[in-house]
């Protein structure tokens, strides 16, 4: 009687782990929001965290590092002097960086920035409007990769070593691309 209990509850078991499966696998995944990698990239316009608006647009002709961030995520901060580097490493006329941050205090972010002497371009989106409505980030840091023609070429989530071989060789092309 006691093995035919066991056998009841071990079959019980297995019938629901795989009808659990059965679901997982056949479940939806949601499209991803934002633009896609081949797609033009909304020609935004950004306030400024100080200073006259960014308009994205401006830009083109140039490859765009737009990275997503906030002083309160700890690969952002850990990113944020590498994408300075980086910003320093490229003429400005043929590459541009623009953090974006969605802090809601734009204080300290600027307190962020004086600290470790960041000086690229810095926008402010403290509602996520932009960040999260229009572009899908989800977590930060989120980095879109903008091609001189104005198309997303690359979105890359997490933290990097933006002035590292892998960044550089990847933005090299881009920049080779548009000559």
């Amino acid at each position: 009687m006691e093995f035919s209990s066991r056998l009841a509850k071990l079959f019980s078991v297995a019938l629901l782990l795989a009808m659990l499966f059965g679901l997982i696998a056949c479940s939806d995944e949601p499209e991803p929001v934002g633009p896609r990698p081949g797609e033009p990239f909304p020609a935004l316009d950004l306030p400024a965290l100080d200073g006259p608006p960014l308009h994205l647009g401006d830009y083109r002709g140039r490859v765009l590092v737009l990275n997503v961030w906030a002083t309160w995520c700890a690969p952002c901060r850990e990113e944020m002097p590498s994408l300075q580097r980086l910003s320093e490493r490229f003429p400005a006329e043929r590459l541009v960086v623009v953090g974006l941050t969605v802090d809601e205090d734009t204080n300290l972010a600027r307190e962020f920035l004086i600290k470790y002497e960041i000086s690229f371009l810095i926008a402010s989106d403290p509602a996520g409007g932009v960040a999260e409505g229009l572009l899908g980030v989800t977590g930060y840091p989120d980095t879109f990769i903008i091609a001189p023609d104005g198309r997303l070429a690359k979105r890359v989530s997490g933290g990097r070593e933006w002035d590292g071989v892998e960044m550089v060789s990847l933005l090299s092309g881009l920049l080779a691309g548009s000559k």
